[in-house]
């Protein structure tokens, strides 16, 4: 009897209305499965969902629930008998899905998991910068990501980047994801590009033209390998310098987390979406290679942890193929002049500040050092992208970086000719926390992360994100609550605060 073929389920993004925003994806599939038998695929059933994103009451776990809902309601019989299904993803798709995982089994600590694949398309999976450029202007933007409808606020709330709820979901697949990923539980993959359609462009929108992205969602983003440090301010010490009579002035740096290994490919020549460039609408159902095909099947072909390892291996192949291809964006046919730009690898830096009482600051600056005198201006000219604070967690701040001019380049030589001249690297790096309120009955102090090669290495990541938990002591004197044994009255307003307590 014939091993039952595996059930493919097409998950759409943000505020897309109508399938075709798939273009020839479902019938390339089934095209694929007849050429290639090892897929395993049921060309039967391509399933192509639909979910009101786009209404403002409507929030992530809300879809995620729904999806629960559909899936048992469409698939439950086939699932029930021990089939399985591969889940293709595109856009905010891709959270939505792993917050399925997480929500429905993970957290349920069930074992049996009926996705066997995971396979997401320009996944937003640390968010989009777009998102806080505000309602009005992303419902004008010209780009197919956007259809003019509500562009519902409870899905973009979760979308802006250092979103609680996104954290959250990345830290639950830092210390479950491995555990998860493997024949008997899931295969995550992720595909994205880093071009932009001209077409699309917005001209007083940077983002929709930014390096390191595919006009919506930042490498750094879609990729799901990042690394989590978490950094602590020491207690506060007699300090005679200061005029409080203490200070707290260095940050400790517990080891790294990274998180489990998935393949991420970045793929040539493709953007986030739209008709002429995007990375599955351009899909054509006839047998023209595509690379976001080439890729799918690869990723649906994986069995086990080693197939698994070498599809890791190649897509980190195309990804530094594309991007050295991909390095010099020659604008001569845009522009009258002839304007030539370089696109290096970038890194997003997702600071989270808190103290040690849970709660968030909401008045800090995050510095990045560098060099032995721990000194901003030893970091090198031109590594700074983008800041964005969430308007939702005013203790979260994120920083879009250059990892190229942070960690050093070759040279970058086009048509026989030296555009840049090779990049030297950092000698280290460390950060300053300048926190608010410095004063008063209840304050926060300044410190340090000494600048290092290692801190370097740890937080700066080519194509990744390096979430940065810094927790700093909530300092409360002494002059908050105060026994006497004093009978005479006495205006108590006017004492000192005195020292920190324990």
């Amino acid at each position: 009897m014939a091993r039952p073929q595996r059930l493919v389920l097409l998950v759409h993004g943000w505020s897309v209305r109508d399938p075709s925003t798939y273009g020839g994806l479902p019938e390339r599939l089934k095209r694929e499965a007849k050429r290639n038998k090892h897929l395993d695929l049921d060309v039967r059933q391509i399933w192509l969902s639909e979910y009101a994103s786009f209404h403002n009451e409507v929030t992530l776990p809300d879809i995620v629930r729904a999806f629960h809902a559909a899936v048992q309601h469409e698939l439950g019989d086939a699932l029930a008998s021990g089939r399985r299904f591969a889940c293709i993803t595109h856009s905010t798709g891709g959270p939505v899905i792993r917050a399925w995982l997480q929500q429905q089994y993970l957290d349920k600590g069930r074992t049996h998991i009926p996705l066997s694949h995971l396979i997401m398309l320009a996944p937003a999976n640390f968010g989009s910068a777009l998102v806080q450029l505000g309602l009005a202007k992303l419902s004008r933007l010209r780009s197919a990501w956007f259809e003019g409808v509500d562009v519902g606020t409870g899905v973009l709330d979760w979308l802006e980047l250092g979103s609680e709820p996104s954290i959250a979901l990345n830290r639950d697949w830092l210390e479950q994801g491995s555990g998860l990923i493997g024949p008997e539980g899931v295969f995550p993959f992720v595909l994205t590009g880093q071009s932009h359609d001209p077409a699309l462009y917005d001209f007083v929108n940077s983002y929709s033209g930014e390096t390191g992205s595919d006009g919506a969602v930042r490498v750094a983003s879609a990729n799901l390998n990042f690394t989590h440090l978490r950094v602590e301010q020491q207690a506060p010490v007699a300090d005679k310098k200061s005029r409080l009579g203490f200070s707290a002035p260095l940050l400790r740096a517990a080891e790294p987390r990274v998180s489990p290994a998935v393949p991420l490919a970045v793929l040539p020549g493709l953007s986030h979406s739209g008709e002429r460039m995007g990375i599955m609408r351009t899909v054509s159902a006839d047998d023209r290679p595509h690379p976001t095909v080439s890729a799918i099947v690869e990723a649906l072909a994986v069995k086990d942890r080693q197939d698994y390892a070498r599809v890791f291996d190649r897509f980190s192949v195309i990804t530094a193929e594309t991007q050295e291809r991909e390095q010099v964006e020659d604008r001569s046919g845009l522009s009258p002049y002839g304007e030539q730009l370089i696109h290096d690898p970038c890194a997003m830096l997702v600071f989270r500040v808190r103290d040690d009482q849970g709660k968030p600051l909401k008045d800090f600056d995050v510095i990045l050092t560098a060099g032995p005198e721990d000194n901003p201006n030893h970091l090198p000219p031109g590594f700074f992208i983008d800041r964005q604070r969430n308007h939702l967690d005013p203790g979260c701040v994120v920083y879009y970086v250059n990892a190229a001019r942070l960690l050093g380049a070759p040279a970058v030589i086009h048509q026989g000719r030296e555009l840049r001249a090779a990049l030297p690297a950092a000698p280290s790096l460390g950060l300053r926390i300048i926190p608010f309120p410095q004063d008063g009955f209840v304050l926060y102090q300044p410190a340090l992360l000494k600048a290092t090669p290692e801190h370097l290495a740890a937080l700066i990541k080519p194509n990744q994100t390096t979430i940065v938990d810094i927790v700093l002591k909530r300092m409360v004197r002494e002059g908050v609550y105060r026994l006497t044994r004093e009978r005479t009255p006495m205006d108590f307003t006017k004492q000192p605060p005195g020292p920190p307590i324990d």
